[in-house]
């Protein structure tokens, strides 16, 4: 039987390299990702261009990845989503994601 006495020991900058290696491969995942969904949703919005309404939600102005509705939920409320104000500021920014005008 052999009894470890003693552990690897790392040194800080090798630790700190590790760390900053997750860190930046992590943030690139993220990006390649949100790239990805954003191309998904543009594509399910060309579906929905001059749509005039879908049965029991009316008609399509605005397509967002999940992740990112939740998240400016999240942050700005229900209410502030949900208002023409930003469907309209959302229309302007995102023309790829917006199907038809409000």
């Amino acid at each position: 039987m052999n009894i470890i006495t003693q552990l690897p020991r790392y040194s800080d900058g090798e630790v700190n390299r590790a760390l900053i290696r997750e860190i930046m491969t992590g943030m690139e995942l993220k990006k390649q990702i949100e790239n990805k969904k954003e191309i998904e949703a543009a594509e399910q919005a060309k579906q929905y261009k001059d749509v005039k309404a879908m049965k029991g939600l009316g008609r399509c102005v605005g397509v967002i990845p999940e992740w990112e509705f939740y998240r400016m939920q999240q942050k700005y409320g229900h209410a502030e989503i949900h208002s023409k104000g930003f469907m309209k500021y959302f229309q302007k920014a995102f023309p790829h994601l917006s199907p038809n005008k409000l």
